[in-house]
């Protein structure tokens, strides 16, 4: 009966603390990997509080000997996109080779970074890509209207290729029905904040413009079993 009061207690002082420090958030929390501690996930972030609610530490939390980042794993967790929650008809899908491995990618057509991934992904074999457009008006301006455009496109996937390698905007109208305010609040809904993001089948996301090699690597550990992808994390 103590034990169970004491316990109750700590949970108490924990989420006052957290209460305080973040008013207007609803924090996932769970036993952390270390003892003394709570993990409190609040808005795609992780942090940790002490059992008695004194004090909050940010991470990264390292586990040394296994070369392990928890911090990042458990982000990974919070932060994925289970691929079966994408609504695919909002994409517009190119296939490479026998397109048996799959990614999505939120892409805006007036951003560099997203230019560097496609000159990537020209490189990479046997994959199907699903573009959600994903304009992001307040650093580019035009980019809404290019969106509309491709969209708007007899060939969406012709479309986007053009206009990512040479900048070309499809002719004709762009009145059509889209989805792209659909995918900005789906964007909203899970923390997506910038392009290009990369959602694999395993759920993970990658930000940014990844490299090649970073890229078959996570598409190769995307396709393992969950025990087995979790055991390369901090590889």
């Amino acid at each position: 009966m103590l034990v169970a009061t004491a316990a109750h207690a700590d949970d108490a002082a924990v989420r006052a603390t957290l209460q305080r420090t973040f008013p207007n958030a609803v924090p996932e929390l769970r036993k952390a990997p270390v003892a003394g501690l709570v993990e409190a996930a609040i808005d795609g972030q992780v942090f940790y509080v002490t059992e008695d609610g004194r004090h909050i530490l940010g991470g990264p939390l390292i586990d040394v000997a296994a070369n392990r980042n928890l911090t990042d794993e458990r982000l990974a967790q919070v932060n994925a996109i289970p691929f079966d929650k994408l609504n695919l008809d909002w994409s517009i899908k190119l296939t490479k080779g026998k397109g048996e491995r799959r990614i999505a990618i939120f892409e805006d057509p007036d951003c560099p970074y997203c230019k560097a991934l496609e000159k990537t992904l020209q490189e990479i074999d046997n994959l199907t890509i699903h573009i959600f457009l994903f304009p992001i008006d307040s650093v580019h301006p035009q980019a809404a209207a290019k969106s509309r455009a491709v969209w708007c496109a007899p060939d969406r996937a012709r479309a986007w290729s053009e206009i990512m390698r040479s900048g070309a905007v499809p002719k004709g109208p762009a009145d059509c029905a889209n989805p792209i305010a659909d995918i900005a609040a789906f964007a909203r809904q899970h923390r997506i904040n910038g392009t290009p993001t990369i959602v694999l089948v395993d759920g993970r996301r990658l930000p940014g413009a990844v490299p090649r090699a970073a890229l078959e690597k996570e598409l190769q550990r995307s396709a393992l079993p969950a025990s087995a992808g979790a055991r390369g994390a901090g590889r």
